[in-house]
């Protein structure tokens, strides 16, 4: 924390790590209902899925559109 370079990396990470850890108790992800090392990973997968496919759905909302009218949007470019 001496240089000028890592107080800058440090709030950066601040403000991407923290909120992933934020967001995760807010979603009652505090103590694990399971046990043993594969059911625990098993659970942590399957929260960090959600939390990114729910980040993708408010970053990107256009790439869910439905409906006759709208745009055929394919991310493969297919």
């Amino acid at each position: 924390m001496g240089s000028e370079e890592a107080r800058a990396l440090y709030q950066e990470r601040a403000a991407v790590a923290e909120y992933v850890n934020a967001q995760a108790r807010n979603r009652n992800l505090i103590l694990l209902p399971v046990r043993g090392l594969k059911k625990v990973r098993a659970v942590a997968i399957l929260h960090a899925l959600a939390h990114n496919l729910m980040r993708m759905i408010t970053l990107s909302p256009n790439l869910l559109v439905t409906g006759t009218n709208s745009p055929r949007i394919c991310p493969m470019g297919a």
